[in-house]
């Protein structure tokens, strides 16, 4: 029977063919669309096939559905090559919390929906099933402990503390948010007195909020850990580009660190192929072809899900606004070569949105005064065109997504520590929803 790691391999291998056939894809700049004409660099059958094609069509295609046209046989083969080796993006994660583990002051009804309070929907969801994950890979790793790194307002160090009587350490790089989560704490005490008794509040496990900007694995054991913490696990919900990895290190080499619980983000700010880097990380993944553009890394922290979502329903009009983006820095670069991907005000779509009033939106704060506009009008017919050329980058973006988290994983494994990929998350709701989690036996 094969072993994890070299199941893991494989796949790590395979993903890295079919983005390097595809990397030329990957790389095309959506605003770049009209100046270097990239409906040209498809494959003649590719051009055939989605030129005029409905985007909601291809929206269905990639989704699942019975296509209506007849789809050139490489689409198709590498359609079901990134359907077989994307880590699955739908969570499947269920974990029941026993009711007698939550008697008294940390599950008391009246407090549920104050550990959401002043939080955002997308930010609900996730610390509301990461605080369960979280809590039940402490309860197997016989751990009482955590640190949360990018802890934010702590709005997770406070579930895991108050409702899950974890000892939990917040540590953010912001003092601003960290003095506003010591606020939202006494507001919590505050209010959960009114249901509390004095020995329930008397025994509330408050949550540690510090300041620390991580740049070495050092800095690490200079962090102070809750009291009496002999076991302690990592967590960190979106850590920023090399802040995963380095989580990852320091529970590798760390006797201390019982578990980890890591979910990515930001993959474009990854250090690629350096001493410290955070990509790759794996011994085996640093001797294949590796490399991830930085193109490549952005677009694989785009949402697939809702965009493909948006393009089912036949709601994408408002996506109008990458052709006019396109058609806009033809006209810069037409003017002056110097003005290319210059920086321009960040303009929302609106239906009845005229390609002047995007443009003059859009240069509102630059030193441009007037523009000529009609020199684009065939190039905005063809805006459909841009939308599906932008959805074929994005159909193969997981596929990078999914070369990091196993690199990641690999680093893990190589080490002989136990660990796996979840993902917990629903990503319509947020799309960065994979857990690394490794558990010490």
């Amino acid at each position: 029977m094969r072993s994890q790691e070299d199941t893991v391999k494989t796949a790590a291998n395979m993903c890295l063919k079919v983005i390097k056939m595809y990397e030329w894809l990957l790389n095309l700049y959506v605003l770049d669309f009209f100046v270097d004409n990239h409906w040209i660099k498809l494959p003649m059958s590719w051009q055939r096939c989605f030129g005029d094609m409905d985007p909601k069509d291809l929206g269905d295609i990639i989704t699942g559905e019975k296509s209506k046209s007849i789809l050139p046989l490489s689409f198709l083969a590498l359609l079901k090559a990134i359907t077989c080796l994307n880590i699955p993006r739908t969570g499947y994660f269920k974990y029941k919390i026993l009711n007698q583990e939550l008697e008294g002051n940390i599950g008391h009804p009246k407090l549920k929906n104050l550990y959401l309070k002043h939080v955002k929907l997308k930010k609900r969801h996730e610390i509301s099933l990461m605080s369960d994950f979280v809590y039940s890979t402490a309860m197997k790793s016989e751990c009482n402990a955590v640190l949360d790194f990018g802890s934010g307002l702590g709005h997770l160090v406070r579930i895991l503390n108050y409702k899950y009587n974890l000892s939990a350490v917040g540590i953010e790089m912001q003092t601003q948010l960290t003095e506003e989560a010591r606020k939202l704490d006494l507001e919590f005490e505050y209010t959960a007195k009114k249901h509390l008794t004095d020995e329930c509040m008397s025994n509330l496990l408050r949550p540690t909020h510090c300041n620390v900007t991580l740049t070495s694995l050092d800095q690490l054991h200079q962090i102070p850990l809750p009291n009496n913490a002999k076991r302690y696990g990592l967590i960190g919900l979106h850590p920023c580009g090399d802040l995963g990895p380095l989580l990852i290190k320091h529970f590798v080499k760390s006797d201390k660190v019982k578990f980890i619980c890591v979910v990515g983000c930001c993959y474009m700010k990854l250090s690629c192929n350096s001493d410290s880097c955070g990509y790759p990380m794996s011994r085996y993944v640093r001797e294949l072809d590796n490399s991830l553009t930085y193109v490549s890394r952005e677009i694989a922290c785009h949402a697939i899900e809702s965009y493909c979502q948006k393009l089912c329903r036949g709601d994408y009009k408002d996506l109008k606004v990458h052709a006019y983006r396109a058609a806009l820095e033809k006209l810069l670069v037409e003017m002056d070569p110097e003005f290319k991907h210059m920086p321009i005000r960040s303009v929302k779509h609106t239906n009845d949105m005229s390609f002047e009033s995007y443009c003059e939106a859009a240069l509102q704060h630059s030193p441009l005064k007037s523009l000529q506009t009609k020199n684009v009008e065939e190039e905005l017919k063809q805006w459909k065109r841009v939308v599906v050329l932008y959805t074929l980058r994005l159909m193969i973006a997981p596929l990078v997504e999914t070369v990091i988290l196993l690199d990641r994983l690999l680093y893990i494994l190589e080490h002989g520590i136990p660990c796996a990929i979840y993902p917990v998350f629903d990503p319509k709701i947020s799309p960065r929803n994979h857990i690394i989690v490794g558990i010490k036996s």
